[in-house]
C-alpha cells in the first residue's frame, strides 16, 4: 500500500510539473518593448467636457493591453486585446469631471503591455484651458442692405474689428469683387479696404475670423450699388439718435412694403405707423444701422417733398397728432404722402382678454416663463391710450428658448406667432400663424418688449 502511495505521489508530481510547465510557457520571452510611436502627450478641455486620449503603439510581440490611470479622476481603464495586433491605434473618450479646476494640469499614464508581459509607460497632460470662445467681428462699415450710389472715387469703404480672447489667426473675405486672406495674431486687430465699383449689382461679402484654436465666425453683408436712387429695402426710423438702432434687438428701425408694380419697384415704400404723441417726427432709412449712407425726411420749405441726407440733421417727416398713419414715399419724385388711419376703436376678437407670452426662458414683468401653457402665461400690460398695444419688461433667463403670444389664458384659440423665428431677424407677429420667436443665447440687460396687434408689429429694445 506504501508502495502504491508513493508511486502515485511520483505521477502527480510529473503532472504538475507538467501543468506548470505548460503554463510558463503561455507566456513567451520577448525580446521586445512597446514602443510609442503617435503620442499627442498635450491636450486642453474643460470641466465638463470630452478629451481624446489619441496615442499610436507598436511591438513586433504584439500588444496585450493598454491601461490608462489617473486616480484623482478616477480613471483606471484596461483594454485588453486578445488578437495580440502589432500596432494599435488608441483613441479613448473620456469625460473631465465637472468639478475641476479650470486652468489646472493634470498627468494621465499610459501603460502599454505586450504579449510577453513586458511593459512601457509614457504621460499624457491634461491642461484645463481649452479656447472654445469664437472670435468676435464688429462691422462698423458697410451697413447690410445698404444701398450706395456709383460715382467718382471709391464706393464701398470696409471697415472691421477684430477680438479674441487668446489670439487671433486670420481673417478672409470673399465676394465677385473682393478676395482675400490676411494672417493675424494678438488679441484685437482691424481690417480696412476702399473699393471703386462700376458695376451696379447686388454684392455679398462674407466675413470669416479665425482664432489660434481654430474657432471661426462668419458674417455676411449685403450691399445694393445702384446708378440711380432705387433700394431693396427701405426703413422707417422714430428716433432722432442713434441709440434705438444700437440697442434693438428686433423690429427697429420699423420694416416697409416695398411696391410690386411694375415701375414702382425700388422707388415706393409704404409703412402703417402708430404715433404714441403729436408732433412725433420720423425718417425713412435705407439701412438699418443707422442714418446713413442713406436718409430721408421733408423739405421745410415744400410739404410732401422729401429730401435726402446722410444723417440725422434733415427735417423729419412730422405726424400732427397722436394716432395711425398710412405713411408712404415715392423715389422717383422725391415725394411723401401721410394719410391718417381712422380710429380703430378696440380689438374685436372672440375670447380674446389681452396679450400674454408663454414659452421657455423668458421673463415677462418678473415673471418667469418656463413651459408653453396658457394658463400660466404672463400678461403684458395694456397701453393706457391704445388697447391695440402691449408692452413688458423683458428678461432672458436661459441661454435658448422660444415663446409666443396669446390672447387669453384659457386656451390657444386666439394666438399671435411671429413672421421669422430667429429673435434678431423677426419683425411682425402672424395671428393664427406663424412661428415660434426663438433665441440662441442668453442676452443680458433688460429689455423693452412692445406689441401692436392692430399693426402686428413687434419691437424688443434693451433700455439698460
Amino acid at each position: 500500500m506504501k508502495k502504491i502511495t508513493r508511486f502515485s505521489l511520483l505521477v502527480l508530481s510529473i503532472a504538475l510539473f507538467a501543468i506548470m510547465g505548460c503554463q510558463e510557457d503561455d507566456t513567451p520571452n520577448v525580446d521586445s518593448s512597446p514602443e510609442f510611436v503617435n503620442l499627442e502627450s498635450a491636450l486642453s478641455s474643460l470641466p465638463g467636457l470630452t478629451v481624446n486620449f489619441q496615442a499610436s503603439i507598436s511591438d513586433p510581440a504584439g500588444i496585450k493591453s493598454i491601461r490608462l490611470l489617473y486616480e484623482p479622476w478616477f480613471l483606471d481603464k484596461t483594454i485588453r486585446k486578445d488578437s495580440l495586433p502589432e500596432t494599435y491605434d488608441l483613441n479613448y473618450a473620456f469625460q473631465v469631471p465637472g468639478d475641476a479646476v479650470e486652468g489646472s494640469s493634470h498627468t494621465i499614464e499610459v501603460i502599454a503591455e505586450n504579449s510577453g508581459g513586458v511593459t512601457t509607460s509614457q504621460n499624457i497632460t491634461v491642461t484645463l484651458d481649452a479656447d472654445i470662445d469664437a472670435p468676435q467681428i464688429t462691422i462698423n462699415s458697410p451697413s447690410n442692405n445698404a444701398t450706395i450710389l456709383i460715382g467718382d472715387g471709391d464706393e464701398l469703404n470696409i471697415d472691421l474689428n477684430f477680438t479674441d480672447n487668446q489670439d487671433l489667426a486670420s481673417f478672409s473675405v470673399s465676394s465677385d469683387i473682393l478676395n482675400e486672406t490676411v494672417d493675424l495674431d494678438g488679441t484685437s486687430a482691424t481690417y480696412t479696404q476702399s473699393l471703386d465699383i462700376t458695376e451696379p449689382a447686388l454684392y455679398t461679402f462674407t466675413f470669416t475670423l479665425t482664432d489660434s484654436a481654430g474657432n471661426t465666425t462668419t458674417s455676411t453683408r449685403a450691399v445694393n450699388v445702384v446708378e440711380d436712387l432705387s433700394f431693396l429695402n427701405m426703413y422707417l426710423a422714430d428716433d432722432t439718435g442713434i441709440t434705438s438702432f444700437d440697442n434693438s434687438l428686433s423690429g427697429y428701425p420699423y420694416a416697409t412694403t416695398s411696391s410690386t408694380i411694375a415701375g414702382e419697384e425700388g422707388y415706393v415704400f409704404t409703412v402703417n405707423y402708430y404715433a404714441p404723441a403729436a408732433n412725433t417726427g420720423v425718417y425713412f432709412v435705407a439701412q438699418q444701422s443707422g442714418f446713413g449712407p442713406f436718409a430721408f425726411g421733408a423739405s421745410e420749405d415744400n410739404p410732401g417733398e422729401l429730401v435726402i441726407g446722410s444723417d440725422n440733421s434733415i427735417s423729419p417727416i412730422v405726424l400732427g397728432a397722436r394716432g395711425y398713419y398710412e405713411i408712404q414715399m415715392d423715389l422717383r419724385d422725391q415725394s411723401y404722402e401721410v394719410t391718417p388711419i381712422a380710429d380703430p376703436g378696440s380689438p374685436n376678437i372672440a375670447g380674446f382678454t389681452g396679450v400674454y407670452a408663454t414659452g421657455t426662458g423668458i421673463s415677462i414683468d418678473g415673471q418667469a416663463i418656463n413651459q408653453y401653457n396658457p394658463a400660466t402665461s404672463a400678461p403684458l400690460t395694456i397701453d393706457p391710450d391704445n388697447p391695440f398695444r402691449y408692452a413688458a419688461e423683458l428678461l432672458f433667463n436661459e441661454s435658448n428658448g422660444s415663446f409666443i403670444f396669446v390672447g387669453n389664458q384659457a386656451n390657444y384659440g386666439v394666438f399671435w406667432r411671429v413672421n421669422n423665428g430667429p429673435i434678431e431677424t423677426t419683425s411682425a407677429i402672424v395671428r393664427q400663424g406663424g412661428v415660434e420667436c426663438n433665441f440662441s443665447q442668453q442676452y443680458g440687460g433688460v429689455y423693452r418688449l412692445t406689441v401692436d396687434i392692430f399693426l402686428n408689429t413687434f419691437v424688443i429694445t434693451q433700455v439698460e
